[in-house]
This record gives C-alpha cells, structure tokens and sequence, in this order.
C-alpha cells in the first residue's frame, strides 16, 4: 500500500515538472485562492503598519486582491516550467515575472482607469514608482518559497479537483469572478466621472451612483488614488 502511494506520488511529481499539472481550471482555482490570500495578508499588513484593518479589496463583491490572484496563477505555472533548474536561476526568473507582473498591472490602472493603487517613488532604484528594486528581490523570494513549499502541495490538491462537479464549480467560479470584475470596471470608470461632476446619462449609469456611490467606493478601493 505505502509502495503504490509514493509510486503514484512520483508519478505526479513527474507529471507537474514537465507542467502537465497545469490547466485553465487550476488556473481558476489559483486565481481566487491567490486573491483572497492576498486581501487577508493586506489586511493584516493594514494592522501591523497602520493600527487598524483596511480594505484592500480590487472588486465590488467580495475579498479580492486581483494581483495576488494573477501572482499566484503565474507562480504556479513558472514553477512548473523550471521545477528541476537551479535554484539561483528560479530566483531570478521569479524576479523577473513577479516585478513584470507587478508592473504591468501598474501601468494598466493607470492607463485604463487613472488610477494608482500603490506608489515605490521612496524606494531604492525603482522604476516610476511601479516597482522597485526591492520588491523584485521580495518576489524572487516569495516564488521561490512557493516552487519548493507550496508548489507541490497545491499539485496534489488540484490532481484530487477532477470530476463533474469541480468542472461545475470551476465554471460557476470563472463566470462570477469575470462579471466581478467587468462590474468593478464600470463601477470605476463610473467614480471618476463623478469626480469631475459627469452626471448619469442612462439608468445603468443612475444604477451604479446609487448602488456604488463615492462612500462606498471610497471604503472598497481604500487605497486607490485618482491621478487626474
């Protein structure tokens, strides 16, 4: 019994380091799990630094942290890519993505929205405030953390995730956090016309100043800062 479990374990690891462990659902998976993880570690970063919890949520309904989301979803795909190199060059590629994704998703608040969610212009070496030096070097910590610790065990959680039923929960999950975030869109876009006294012009646009008015924006994206 204990040979064919640590047979049927080699197998897996096998599979995962050629990255067959990963599909659209465990992307899914990873994607909410990452950013409810995140909004907890947020808050909890709120207390140690601030005294007191603050929402760090990137949606209207519910506790999302949408780049810890991504950041994870990344992490575990890279780590199955690069499960058997050297652990100096995993640091490095970690690095790389988690500053790339970091970035990114800067640069899209901005150019979207004309938002900022996060500032680095009081660190060391970074690069207009998007990110810095230092949280590139927490990122290749973190992912390699993740490849050696995490990895492996959300492997074997995912491979247990088949069957009709998850594919139905995978699908229901996807479908909500798609419309989450195409709402928390609009609901943004819509907060800043506000800001520069844009009445509604329709009933959805009515819908969304009375359903997400200023307070409730403002107490959703407690650190999300208008540039314009």
């Amino acid at each position: 019994m204990e040979k064919n479990k640590m047979i049927q374990q080699t197998a897996c690891d096998k599979k995962c380091a050629h990255g067959d462990c990963v599909t659209p659902s465990s992307m899914v998976w990873l994607f909410a799990v990452g950013s409810v993880i995140g909004f907890v570690l947020e808050g909890f970063w709120s207390i140690l630094r601030l005294g007191y919890w603050e929402n760090h949520s990137a949606v209207v309904w519910g506790p999302f942290c949408i780049v810890y989301g991504v950041g994870t979803a990344m992490m575990y795909w890279v780590s199955a890519q690069i499960a058997n190199k050297p652990i100096l060059l995993q640091f490095a590629i970690f690095a790389l993505t988690g500053g790339a994704i970091e970035y990114l998703a800067s640069w899209l608040q901005e150019t979207v929205f004309g938002v900022s969610t996060w500032n680095y212009d009081d660190h060391f070496l970074n690069i207009g405030g998007r990110i810095s030096l230092q949280m590139v070097i927490i990122w290749g910590l973190l992912g390699t953390a993740f490849a050696h610790f995490v990895f492996p065990l959300f492997a074997r959680l995912l491979e247990k995730m088949q069957g009709r039923w998850w594919t139905f929960s995978c699908v229901c999950l996807a479908s909500f956090m798609v419309l989450n975030l195409l709402m928390s869109a609009v609901a943004i876009l819509r907060w800043g016309e506000r800001k520069q006294d844009i009445p509604a012009s329709n009933r959805f646009e009515s819908f969304l100043d009375d359903s997400y008015g200023d307070d409730r924006m403002e107490s959703i994206f407690s650190n999300m800062e208008f540039l314009k």
